[in-house]
């Protein structure tokens, strides 16, 4: 098993555009509009505020804590009330998005791909399951519970990279996210 990826070791930064902040976890190679090709971060919803602006990429959101938000797309499609924890919820990063809080700050995952480069599916699964190797990148999110995946003791929040095949063996309580990341080709 490679290194955990700490969550409490993670660096905050803004935004791309400064209406909140942020934490990576991983990235793809940068594009020439200066966003990756693909991500895998946090955010904090501190108050209500517009969302970077991603076009030509998929987003998916997941509510980690809080209450919940509702994204709104002006005339571009209906507002899209996220307020279930650890359901992943795609969305079009072409859609200008204008997040309100109704009842307070919240924490989330967020997935996102380049379209025509890259595509990306984030998933829930018990921490007892099976996974098949990958020919991108894969990347497992402790969502709750505290697991042990090949010895080593992982709390809420932290993410480990698992390309290779890989037996889940942990805690009935632990939830993960399972973050992965294809070339578009294949």
């Amino acid at each position: 098993m490679t290194t955990p990826i700490r969550f409490a070791d993670l660096q905050k930064s803004p935004w791309p555009n400064g209406a909140g902040r942020k934490a990576d976890i991983a990235a793809g190679p940068i594009g020439d509009d200066g966003k990756p090709d693909w991500l895998l971060a946090y955010a904090w919803l501190d108050g209500d505020a517009p969302f970077s602006d991603y076009t030509g990429h998929d987003r998916t959101i997941t509510l980690i804590s809080g209450v919940g938000f509702v994204l709104d797309f002006a005339e571009a499609a209906p507002a899209m009330v996220v307020d279930a924890p650890f359901r992943p919820r795609p969305f079009a990063g072409d859609l200008a998005a204008q997040c309100r809080l109704p009842a307070g700050h919240c924490l989330v995952l967020n997935a996102m791909s380049r379209h025509g480069l890259w595509k990306h599916r984030l998933v829930t699964a018990s921490s007892r399951v099976e996974l098949p190797a990958v020919a991108g990148k894969r990347f497992l999110v402790v969502l709750r519970g505290r697991c042990a995946l090949g010895g080593v003791l992982l709390n809420p929040r932290d993410v480990v990279p698992a390309t290779g095949a890989t037996q889940l063996a942990a805690a009935s309580d632990c939830l993960l996210a399972v973050a992965q990341f294809e070339p578009a080709a294949s």
